[in-house]
């Protein structure tokens, strides 16, 4: 175990990783509801993707702790990953967006929104701060174009906050 990555915090970087799946469940759901099931398989496959990314980077931080081994991939993994997940995501979320309401649509959304705006906070704010990591990383490792479209990146978050 080192000491610059304790146990217990190795452990927790699988939390909201679950807690991003578990989310992904529910877009899934308003996916299938709002475009079918297309859109929900383009949701899904990008859901999986930053899953995958963000567990595989928890993963390798708990087998370098625990000194199992220091598989560097698994924690590059999430570059690739991240990437076209989020994409696929954004790609299902603007499908979502512009479908026109039907009658009574308007009514299931909003009966489903209340109790999902502490997740979407959540993923914002991870996603900001995940983000804002990642281009300081990418400044500080002289990858200034990957550091340029992570600002941007989070820029363009912010511009569709309302």
């Amino acid at each position: 175990m080192t000491e610059a990555h304790p146990l217990a915090l190795s452990l927790f970087d699988f939390v909201p990783n679950i807690a991003f799946l578990v989310g992904a469940y529910y877009l899934l759901l308003l996916a299938l509801l709002v475009r079918g099931r297309s859109c929900a398989l383009l949701l899904t496959g990008g859901a999986l993707l930053v899953f995958l990314g963000g567990f595989l980077k928890a993963l390798w931080k708990l087998l370098y702790t625990i000194g199992t081994a220091d598989i560097t991939l698994l924690s590059e993994a999430q570059f690739v990953l991240l990437a076209p997940g989020f994409v696929a995501m954004l790609a299902a979320m603007i499908l979502i967006a512009r479908r026109k309401p039907g009658p009574g649509s308007a009514t299931t959304l909003m009966a489903m929104a209340p109790w999902k705006i502490p997740f979407l906070a959540v993923m914002t704010l991870c996603s900001l701060a995940a983000e804002g990591i990642l281009a300081y990383v990418a400044f500080r490792q002289g990858a200034r174009a990957a550091g340029v479209l992570f600002s941007v990146s989070m820029l363009a978050l912010l511009g569709g906050v309302q």
